[in-house]
């Protein structure tokens, strides 16, 4: 099961606005991170913090190129920062969202962050989490018939 962190907007007054704009975090390694290190931030949404990390992990590839070292060193410094960033980089999105005025609401374990988020909304409305679906015998997993549509959840106030 992964852990996911819950983070919602401290500038929004509404609670019920800022659970819809909730941002989960899954912790543990991250493929993308690892692939593209500095990109990936500022593709999730936190350019400055992914453009301070880039310039940051620029310098230091200059400093070892100035340094004179072997080829083969400078590609194992690389290496490691591509390991790092695939062993942090959820850390890093953590910390961006905290930078931009984010608070931590919670923590969330699931097998999906499908799952996870509705696991963290049932428990912000009070009610007691859903239990995973079932694969039928196709793979195919079953929708609740209470909401005909995939991916809506119920209104806190009740029909429109």
């Amino acid at each position: 099961m992964a852990c996911y962190t819950v983070h919602l907007r401290n500038r929004i007054a509404d609670p019920e606005l800022a659970r819809e704009k909730a941002v989960f975090v899954r912790d543990g390694w991250n493929l993308a991170a690892f692939g593209f290190g500095p990109f990936w931030l500022i593709a999730k949404g936190h350019a400055v913090t992914g453009i301070v990390v880039l310039l940051l992990q620029l310098a230091l590839l200059g400093t070892v190129i100035a340094l004179g070292l072997s080829p083969g060193f400078q590609l194992a410094v690389m290496g490691l920062i591509s390991l790092s960033w695939g062993l942090e980089g959820a850390s890093l999105r953590r910390l961006a969202l905290r930078l931009s005025r984010h608070r931590e609401a919670g923590l969330v374990i699931a097998p999906t962050e499908d799952e996870a988020e509705r696991r963290f909304f049932a428990e912000a409305e009070g009610a007691e989490a859903p239990p995973p679906a079932r694969p039928g015998p196709e793979g195919f997993v079953p929708h609740g018939t209470t909401n005909p549509v995939m991916g809506l959840f119920p209104q806190a106030r009740g029909p429109a």
